[in-house]
C-alpha cells in the first residue's frame, strides 16, 4: 500500500467534506417566492398562539406579534388595557458609557436597542468599533416586560427616566426607568458594572390598582439577519460560525437554532433550573439568564418584521396582593465569549463558543493553550508550545510510524524490481510486495495511524482559532499582527510546502504510477494554496508541525539505513542473476 498517497488522501478527503458543507451553508440556494408569500400571508394573518389574551380581540399586525401570552391566566371578567403608544420604538432616553460598552435604552420598553462593545475594534487598528446591538441599520434589540388578564407591562409602553445620560468609570451605577399603567407603576432597573459586560435586571411592581394581580416576566431577544445575502471574503472566518439563537438548562443542555431553522421550526418547551436564551454569533452574544427555576422558552419567525428572529422565556406567574410590591429579576450579558468568565455568570453559558463535533478535543486545546499564553504572554508563541507539546505526546505514534517508513524506504529497489518484473501483473505484483512486505517484518499501514489521530486534533485546534475571541485580531511577531486572518504575505504557506516537498523526499512511494507520482509532488502547491485563507494562527501549528515532523522522520531514517535494520538491498546485477535461476 502506498503509505504517503494514503495519509495525503484521507487528509484531502476530509478538508474537502468540510469545505462542501460550508459551501453548501453559504451558497445554497433559497425559495425567494415562498419567503415572500410568506411575508404576504404573514401581514394579513390573525397571530393568537403569541399575543396576549387581553388584546385577542383587536387586530394584531406583524410587529405586534411578538407579545407572548401569560403563563398563568386569570379570567375575572375584567377588560385588560394596554398603553397606547406614540413614541418611536428608536427614541433613545438614555446613553451609558462604560469602558467597555457604549449601551442605548429606548422609551419605548425601556429595551436595550444598541450596544457597542468599545474594547473591540471592527478592523485591527481601526477606531470604529464592533456594534453588537443597533435598532438602525442592522435591528437587534434585547426586551423585557410583564403579562397577565389584569395588566399587562410590554416592552409597546412607554417609559421615562430622570436619570439621562450617564458615564460610568470605576463605580457600578443604575439606570431606573419607569411606568404607570391603572394605578401600578413598573419600575425597570438596570445595575450596570463599568468593568464587566453583565448587566443585572430587575422589573418591580407596585400594585396600587386595588385588586390582587398575576403577572409572568417575559424577556426576549430578537434581530434580523444582517449576514442572509451579504457576500463574505472567503478569508473572512467569521462565515463559518454558528449564528441564531440558543438556549440551554441542566438537565437538557445547550441546545440551538441557526437563523434558516429557525423559519422551519417553531420551539415551545418547559425549561427547569439553570435555563436561559442567547442570541449567538462569531465571537459575540447576547444572553438573558432567569432567576426563575422555570420557565416556558419559545422562538419565532415574523417574516416581513424589522426583527424576524426572536427568543424568549416566559416565567411562571406571581401573583402581587393590592399595596404590594414584587421583582422579578435577571442577568443579561452582552459582549464576547470571554471562556473564562462566562461560567461565573452562568452554568453552560461558555458553551456559547461552539466547537462542533471536536468539543470534547477543543475545549481541553485552549485550556492548555490559554494557560501557556499566561505563561509567555503571546497567543502565538502560545501556540508554538503548544505544537511542541503535541508533538511529545505523539512522538512515540510519529516514531513508529517514521520506523515503517525508513524500512520500506530501503526496500524501494526490491519494489521497483518487482514492479518490473510483474508489470503487466498488477495483482501479482500487490501480492509479492505484501509477501516481500511480511518477510521483512515492515507495516506499510504503519504510518497511517498516527495521522489518523492527529487529524482530529487539527480540526479541533482549527475550531479554537475560529471561535476563541481570546485570539481575534492577536498579534504574533514581525509581519503577523493578527493571529485569526490569513498570513499577509504567505510565509507560513510557504514553509509548510517546502516541508512538505522534504517529507516526500524522505517517504516511499511503493506501487505508484507515473501520474500518481504528479499528483504527490502538487500536493504541496495544493495545500499551500488552501493555507493561504486559513488563519495564521492554524498555519503557524500544521507549518511548525510539518517542520518538526520533517526533522523527526530525517533523523529516524537515517538511524535505520545506519544500523540497516533490513536484509541487505539487492542491485539490480544481483536481481537479475535471481531472476536467471528462477527461469
Amino acid at each position: 500500500m502506498n503509505n504517503q498517497k494514503n495519509i495525503y488522501l484521507i487528509i484531502m478527503m476530509f478538508l474537502g467534506f468540510l469545505l462542501y458543507v460550508q459551501w453548501q451553508k453559504d451558497y445554497s440556494v433559497t425559495d425567494e417566492s415562498t419567503e415572500q408569500q410568506q411575508s404576504q400571508q404573514n401581514t394579513s394573518t390573525q397571530i393568537d398562539s403569541d399575543t396576549p389574551a387581553a388584546v385577542k380581540e383587536t387586530p394584531i399586525t406583524a410587529n405586534d406579534a411578538d407579545i407572548p401570552k401569560p403563563t398563568a391566566p386569570v379570567n375575572n371578567g375584567q377588560t385588560p388595557d394596554i398603553q397606547s403608544t406614540q413614541s418611536s420604538p428608536t427614541e433613545i432616553i438614555s446613553t451609558v458609557e462604560t469602558p467597555l460598552l457604549t449601551l442605548q435604552f429606548s422609551a419605548q420598553g425601556g429595551a436595550l436597542v444598541y450596544a457597542e462593545l468599545k474594547q473591540y475594534p471592527l478592523k485591527k487598528n481601526e477606531a470604529k468599533n464592533v456594534i453588537l446591538m443597533d435598532y438602525r441599520d442592522q435591528p437587534y434589540r434585547a426586551e423585557s416586560g410583564l403579562v397577565g388578564e389584569q395588566i399587562n407591562f410590554t416592552h409597546k409602553d412607554i417609559f421615562y427616566t430622570d436619570q439621562g445620560d450617564l458615564t460610568l468609570s470605576n463605580t457600578p451605577e443604575q439606570l431606573v426607568l419607569k411606568t404607570n399603567k391603572q394605578g401600578a407603576t413598573l419600575t425597570k432597573t438596570y445595575y450596570i458594572d463599568p468593568q464587566s459586560y453583565e448587566i443585572k435586571v430587575t422589573q418591580q411592581v407596585d400594585n396600587q390598582t386595588g385588586q390582587t394581580i398575576n403577572l409572568s416576566d417575559y424577556q426576549q431577544i430578537k434581530r434580523n439577519n444582517p449576514w442572509k445575502d451579504a457576500s463574505p471574503s472567503f478569508t473572512d472566518a467569521g462565515r463559518y460560525s454558528f449564528k441564531g439563537v440558543g438556549y440551554f438548562d441542566i438537565e437538557n443542555g445547550y441546545e440551538t437554532l441557526d437563523f434558516d431553522d429557525l423559519q422551519d421550526e417553531k420551539i415551545n418547551k418547559t425549561m427547569g433550573p439553570g435555563a436561559w436564551i442567547a442570541m449567538v454569533q462569531h465571537y459575540f452574544f447576547t444572553g438573558i439568564v432567569p432567576e426563575a427555576e422555570q420557565v416556558n422558552i419559545q422562538t419565532q419567525y415574523t417574516a416581513g418584521s424589522r426583527y424576524p428572529y426572536l427568543i424568549r422565556y416566559i416565567a411562571p406567574a406571581k401573583t402581587i396582593a393590592s399595596g404590594s410590591q414584587s421583582e422579578f429579576n435577571s442577568t443579561w450579558f452582552v459582549g464576547p465569549k470571554l471562556q473564562d468568565e462566562l461560567p461565573a455568570v452562568a452554568r453552560g453559558l461558555d458553551l456559547t463558543v461552539d466547537y462542533g463535533v471536536f468539543t470534547a478535543i477543543s475545549k481541553p486545546l485552549f485550556w492548555l493553550l490559554e494557560k501557556i499564553h499566561g505563561f509567555v504572554g503571546n497567543w502565538g508563541w502560545a501556540i508554538v508550545l503548544l505544537t511542541i507539546l503535541i508533538k511529545l505526546v505523539f512522538f512515540k505514534l510519529s516514531e513508529a510510524q517514521y520506523k515503517s517508513m525508513a524500512r520500506m524506504r530501503q526496500l524501494q529497489p526490491r519494489i521497483k524490481t518487482l514492479k518490473d518484473r510483474y508489470k503487466d501483473d498488477k495483482p501479482k505484483f500487490n501480492q509479492e510486495m505484501m509477501a516481500l512486505y511480511q518477510k521483512e517484518k515492515v507495516n506499510p499501514l504503519g504510518g497511517c495511524l498516527p495521522i489518523l489521530i492527529q487529524i482530529p486534533v487539527f480540526i479541533a485546534l482549527y475550531w479554537v482559532l475560529l471561535e476563541s475571541v481570546e485570539l481575534r485580531q492577536a498579534p504574533f511577531i514581525l509581519w503577523i499582527q493578527d493571529l485569526s486572518s490569513p498570513d499577509p504575505y504567505f510565509i507560513l504557506p510557504a514553509i509548510n510546502a517546502i516541508a512538505m516537498v522534504m517529507t516526500q523526499r524522505l517517504s516511499p512511494t511503493p506501487g505508484m504510477d507515473p501520474m500518481q507520482q504528479k499528483i504527490m509532488k502538487f500536493m504541496p502547491i495544493a495545500f499551500s494554496i488552501m493555507f493561504a485563507f486559513f488563519q495564521a494562527g492554524l498555519v503557524l501549528y500544521w507549518a511548525l508541525n510539518s517542520v518538526l515532523s520533517l526533522g523527526q522522520q530525517w533523523v529516524i531514517t537515517r538511524r535505520i539505513e545506519a544500523q540497516g535494520n533490513t536484509q541487505p538491498v539487492k542491485t539490480k546485477k544481483t536481481d537479475k542473476k535471481q531472476d536467471n535461476k528462477e527461469d
